[in-house]
């Protein structure tokens, strides 16, 4: 993990360029970047590891962060995807505990690295910045919950079904386009699922007229037929069709 080395008088401007920051104000951005840094990752590299404390706030300027929890059988969960112009580590910040998770760059990345106490002490300026924070942390906490309980789906092909149709844009359109936006190997674990799983369910809706598979570009046909897999309480006969 190196530092990219950036002019400081360049730093709040290319801060201002981030949807994390829109509405701070600039005296606010010339105080964050006095304690922040750019940091540039590979592939692979390692932000943080689940048990130690976070020095920084964590804003993805490119590239994708994937946070996951290792678990005893060798496998991973993986709890998030952050890409850019998202952020991970506020609720460590503002609890002052440990990071509960793993954070490894997902591809080559530049990460904005914001000082703790200086994002604590800007946050007690503005109150404003405040509950646009708690509202951050509210929605990572809600995506959390909506994540649990699409793997709680009784069947793989219902949680792929639940995933696709969280990407409809409005309850009324039945064909939409979705951008995985990761590998399909983190998707997967997102889901609870091996990537060759993914990959046979997402065979199988293709199959069945439902999707349309184009590498990460998944074209959905019926998304009505879609919403039904997912309230299914009997998928046994679905997943036997499904089977190699």
């Amino acid at each position: 993990m190196n530092r990219l080395p950036i002019a400081f008088s360049r730093l709040p401007e290319s801060m201002a360029r981030l949807s994390y920051f829109h509405g701070w104000p600039g005296e606010a951005l010339d105080r964050l970047a006095s304690g922040a840094k750019i940091i540039t990752l590979a592939k692979n590299d390692w932000v943080s590891r689940k048990g130690e404390p976070l020095q920084y706030l964590y804003v993805v300027m490119n590239g994708l962060i994937r946070l996951y929890l290792p678990l005893s059988n060798n496998m991973e969960r993986v709890v998030s995807l952050v890409d850019k112009g998202n952020s991970f580590g506020e609720a460590c910040l503002v609890l002052q505990e440990p990071c509960p998770y793993n954070a490894v760059a997902g591809k080559d990345s530049h990460l904005l690295a914001i000082d703790s106490m200086v994002f604590r002490r800007e946050l007690g300026r503005h109150i404003d910045l405040s509950r646009q924070t708690m509202e951050r942390i509210s929605r990572h906490y809600m995506d959390t919950l909506r994540d649990t309980e699409i793997c709680a789906q009784r069947s793989s092909v219902q949680r792929v079904a639940s995933y696709l149709m969280l990407h409809q844009p409005t309850p009324d359109e039945d064909t939409f386009k979705i951008s995985l936006p990761a590998r399909k190997q983190d998707v997967a674990a997102k889901l609870g699922l091996t990537q060759e799983t993914f990959s046979r369910v997402l065979s199988f809706l293709d199959k069945q007229g439902l999707i349309q598979v184009m590498g990460r570009q998944i074209h959905v046909e019926n998304g009505r037929q879609l919403a039904q897999i997912t309230s299914m309480r009997d998928c046994k006969e679905v997943e036997r069709e499904m089977a190699p």
